[in-house]
């Protein structure tokens, strides 16, 4: 991998950080003057041209450079903020982020109409400056003979430094010639140019920068004009590094002949010395990560970002040690006079590259005699003493680490670890309970304490502040307001708000469809606004805040409000309801068809709105989030929508009950109390029923169809969300417990009335209710929709597919399915602690199939079966086969070695893994039948057979002692997931007649034990 592709992260990450800071400061800009504000763009613009220079992206370099002489103009009062002007500069900034996008994917960051762009931004230039100021006369440069006659006439040349830096300036002309040995002359070149750059202006040079920046073309020598009131000591210490083979620097004469009375200037800023005038003196320290490749160009790219901020006054190793990466050790500490703040120093050094970074503010020196020595133009130089800036003693320095940064596929790594923790927990609580040790109880609580403070800390890492995307809003605002000729006031609170990053990558597109709906929708043009008494302006806020365990985030318009008799209108038109609904549809009933698929009021399509698709998916979406939306409007007034979403999505506290004999799971945000049975007696209420609780009536939701209706009914909990309330019978409370959550997999879909599964510590698969979706239908229409839901869960998760004459019960099929759940989360678990990944099992699919007819259920592929002989303690044996794909043995190997190579043979270090590997799932699979149903049965060692699977399947069961004894076999088919594969595995169990029969007579002892 190159330097530049090494870096090319990275890259992206900075530009993006320095892009956003620009187009949200334009648009404060734009509002008002802010010298802040201008401030801040000019030194993202720099940072940004700088970064781009240097990684040889110049289509890049040449935009922000363009940007960057408008925003010294407006800087230096030379130009109007108009919004014309804002126009072209946000179009350059389009232009940047697109290039980002280019070189993120790869790409070299080519714009087709670079040229024009930079035209556009040039014309300000020059039109402005006309407009505000004439055009200064630049006085004629008398080259050295250092420069070559016949190049000075293509030199690039720059506005009068006066005009920029003010009096005390000199020009000098430079003659730079590059080490032979040097790589990248291209690229050193540039850096050179832009250290140049940092303390002057570079008014002509030569060859021109795109012969500078190809290496097939720059041999390496420079000559330039160059223009600073920092001295030629400064410019000698820019130049004094090893890539330079050599380098002349000399002072041009003015073309006045008078000469100024001597006067001393301030003086001037020198490397390697204190400036005592202003600023703040930062002491910091450096370390780049020792996985960088080359910390002499990643430590160049932050000490030209750290004297954006302030000047370098100190600085060890020197900086030619620093630019050679044999010598270069990654460590960095100087001193940084600055008027900037500590926390934007921070910011600044913030990046996956360094390891750590210190900033102390330095203590207070004393500061000896400074006499600086200075020449007057056209006379010989005046000697006075040296300026230093001395010390009576050395103050020790007091340097500590406060920020470090992380990537974030790492963060989502420990996060899952620390699941896997609280998972794991669980089991262990539930041993606890079970042997009742003393010791291990103490034990435990130490530890689950000490994984409850991880997980607070782990959780608290990963909240980011709303701001991440609150601040991408007020550009697209404006674009749209300005299309449509509305005048609208974007009002942002609250960014500070946190929300876990699960939660927040979801966000940003359904905040955006409701901004834009209120814009195209709401808010009103000026004309009609007036006309109706309001203010011209429209105004749209949208605010973040805490609420109990919850965040609300509410978009809310001054415009027109929703027109009730116009939903209803278009509803009865399309057929969703009847007129004798409509007639009792109350006004919030009517706001919830706006939710609907394809429902629209738009009397025209235009490219913002009006083909009616959104409101559905950013309903859906924010449900995905387990979070709920509500509309409320008024006529005439406005619009408001409300998101209420939990703050993390990854590890909750539930509440375990039984219906009905079976396990289930619920949120406790969602749980408002819970009551005996006894005490509040089951009514009649209309058609349904419902509990009469300290005079409120609270609507009772029956799920039978998805758990059954239980014998044993004790217990009411009482469900809440957001305003709405609803209560469930439950047979017990088993109690509370953290739990993570798991989305229902692709084999399973969405199903209304479970919003994803937990697996607590004994290994059982439990659903977690949907609060939302049963309380959203009410009353027992309700308690049917998520009974067919039930339903379809029962029919994913618990079939077994049966292709033999053996029948079994549904709670026989029952318990199959809870064999196979709870040897895949054992296995799963194992696995991952095995291989250091996250790995995933699929809710086996469970077929009983007749022997003969098992190869018709197995992929036509070469695959490795691994078989162990099985011996039941209490009665029958038979044979457990581990299934797996030739390619699926490739992938596992992969993950075990940490390779990613495809495009192999199965060689012995494959067969060692998938032996491996069959061990671990045949021990998890005779574990499960011991945990459920107390059959104890012994493996043999394996062998192992890679072939096609009926010629394998032959081998397997040509003795006479599976042909006589084995009919049935149960197949539970299944797939691993991890971040990088997928792989397919089956568990084939051939037992003996008498085994099976053992099997399916303790399912039965257990069903009844249960019921």
């Amino acid at each position: 991998m190159s330097d530049l592709d090494a870096y090319r992260s990275l890259y992206v990450a900075e530009s993006r950080e320095n892009l956003e800071g620009i187009v949200s400061n334009l648009l404060i800009l734009e509002k008002g003057t802010d010298s802040h504000a201008i401030d801040e763009i000019f030194r993202s613009a720099h940072s940004l041209k700088g970064m781009s220079a240097s990684m040889g992206f110049m289509h890049m370099e040449e935009i922000c450079h363009a940007l960057e002489d408008v925003f010294s103009q407006i800087r230096s009062q030379k130009l109007d903020v108009t919004q014309s002007l804002v126009d072209d500069l946000l179009g350059g900034a389009d232009d940047i982020e697109q290039m980002i996008d280019e070189i993120e994917a790869g790409g070299d960051g080519q714009l087709d109409h670079k040229d024009q762009r930079v035209k556009t931004l040039k014309k300000w230039l020059v039109q402005e400056g006309e407009d505000k100021k004439p055009t200064p006369v630049v006085q004629p440069v008398v080259p050295e003979p250092g420069i070559a006659e016949e190049t000075t006439g293509d030199m690039y040349e720059g506005p009068s430094y006066e005009q920029d830096f003010g009096e005390g300036c000199r020009d000098y002309t430079l003659d730079i010639v590059l080490a032979d040995n040097v790589d990248n002359k291209n690229l050193r070149g540039m850096l050179i140019l832009q250290n140049l750059e940092s303390i002057g202006e570079i008014t002509r040079f030569s060859p021109e920068r795109d012969i500078i920046e190809d290496d097939e073309n720059f041999s390496g020598t420079i000559s330039l004009v160059f223009r600073t009131n920092a001295g030629e000591e400064a410019i000698r210490t820019i130049l004094n590094i090893s890539d330079i083979k050599s380098s002349d620097v000399t002072g041009v004469p003015k073309t006045s002949p008078v000469i100024p009375t001597p006067e001393i200037p301030e003086p001037a800023l020198i490397p390697g010395e204190i400036q005592s005038e202003k600023g703040t003196c930062y002491d910091i320290r450096i370390e780049i990560s020792p996985s960088v490749d080359s910390k002499n160009l990643r430590s160049m790219l932050l000490l030209q970002n750290l004297e954006v901020l302030g000047s370098i006054t100190e600085i060890s190793p020197k900086r030619d040690i620093i630019e050679d990466s044999s010598t270069f050790d990654g460590t960095i500490s100087l001193t940084l006079r600055s008027e900037s703040s500590k926390d934007k120093i921070e910011s600044l050094l913030k990046g996956s590259d360094v390891r750590t970074h210190s900033i102390a503010v330095q203590e207070n020196l004393p500061v000896g005699d400074i006499t600086p020595s200075f020449s007057v133009e056209g006379s010989d130089e005046v000697s006075l003493s040296k300026f230093r800036s001395t010390t009576t003693e050395k103050v020790e320095k007091k340097r500590e680490v406060k920020n470090i940064r992380v990537d974030i596929d790492r963060l989502d790594h420990m996060m899952n670890l620390v699941e896997d923790l609280v998972i794991n927990r669980g089991r262990l609580e539930q041993i606890a309970q079970e042997y009742k040790i003393k010791e291990l109880d103490e034990t435990l609580n130490m530890v689950g304490r000490s994984v409850s403070d991880l997980q607070v800390m782990m959780m608290d890492i990963r909240m980011i502040p709303l701001n991440q995307i609150f601040n991408r809003f007020p550009r697209t605002v404006r674009d749209i307001a300005a299309k449509e000729g509305k005048e609208v006031d974007f009002v942002v609170e609250g960014g500070d708000t946190e929300l876990d990053r699960s939660v927040l990558d979801g966000l940003n597109d359904p905040l955006l469809h409701l901004i834009r709906n209120g814009l195209d929708h709401g808010i009103e043009s000026p004309e009609v606004r007036v006309a109706n008494g309001k203010n011209p302006k429209g105004r749209l806020k949208l605010s973040a805040s805490r609420d109990k365990d919850n965040v609300v985030i509410v978009i809310e318009d001054d415009g027109c409000g929703v027109n009730v008799e116009k939903i209803k209108k278009k509803a009865l038109e399309r057929g969703l309801v009847s007129e004798d609904v409509l007639a009792s549809m109350s006004d919030q009933d009517a706001y919830d068809l706006l939710f609907q698929p394809g429902f629209s009021t738009a009397d025209k399509i235009t490219d913002i709105s009006g083909r009616g698709v959104g409101l559905d998916v950013v309903k859906t979406t924010i449900a995905s989030l387990q979070g709920t939306i509500k509309l409320e409007s008024f006529p005439g007034e406005g619009s408001r929508f409300e998101l209420v979403l939990p703050p993390t999505m990854a590890i909750v506290m539930v509440m375990m009950i039984r219906i009905n004999g079976k396990r289930c799971a619920i949120p406790i945000t969602n749980v408002a109390e819970v009551a005996s049975l006894a005490a509040f007696p089951i009514q009649n209420i209309g058609n349904g029923e419902g509990l009469l609780m300290r005079d409120e009536i609270i609507v009772l939701y029956r799920l039978d169809d998805m758990f059954g209706r239980s014998k044993k009914e004790e217990v009411i909990v009482v469900l809440q969300n957001v305003e709405k309330k609803g209560a469930i019978i439950a047979d017990l409370i088993e109690g509370q417990q953290e739990v993570v959550i798991k989305p229902l997999s692709k084999f399973v879909g969405t199903c209304e009335g479970v919003s994803g599964v937990t697996i607590p510590g004994d290994g059982e698969v439990v659903p977690v209710l949907d609060v939302k979706a049963i309380l959203r239908e009410g009353g027992q229409k309700a308690g049917r929709k998520a009974a067919g839901s039930g339903k379809r869960v029962k029919k994913v998760i618990k079939n077994v597919v049966t292709d033999t004459d053996l029948m079994i019960s549904e709670q026989q099929a029952d318990e199959l399915r809870e064999l196979g759940n709870i040897g895949a989360a054992h296995a799963a678990t194992t696995l991952s602690t095995i291989l250091s990944t996250m790995i995933q099992i699929r809710v086996p699919e469970i077929i009983l199939v007749n022997l003969a007819n098992l190869r018709n259920y197995l992929d036509d592929v070469k695959a490795a079966m691994v078989v162990f002989q099985i011996q039941g303690q209490i009665k029958g044996d038979g044979y457990l086969i581990i299934h797996i794909p030739e390619d699926s043995i490739i992938r596992l190997t992969n993950i075990m070695i940490g390779t990613t190579e495809t495009n192999r043979s199965i060689d012995d270090m494959d067969r060692s893994a998938i032996t491996e590997i069959g061990n671990i799932m045949t021990s998890s699979f005779l574990d499960a039948c011991a945990t459920l149903l107390s059959i104890i049965m012994i493996p043999s060692p394996p062998s192992m057979v890679i072939d096609m699977p009926h010629a394998a399947l032959q081998s397997i069961i040509a003795t006479q002692e599976i042909r006589e004894n084995v009919d049935q076999v149960v197949l539970f088919r299944t797939e691993l997931t991890c971040s990088m594969y997928e792989i397919k595995a089956n568990i084939i169990l051939l037992p003996s007649k008498s085994l099976l029969q053992e099997i399916f007579a303790r399912m039965e002892n257990v069903i009844a034990t249960a019921g």
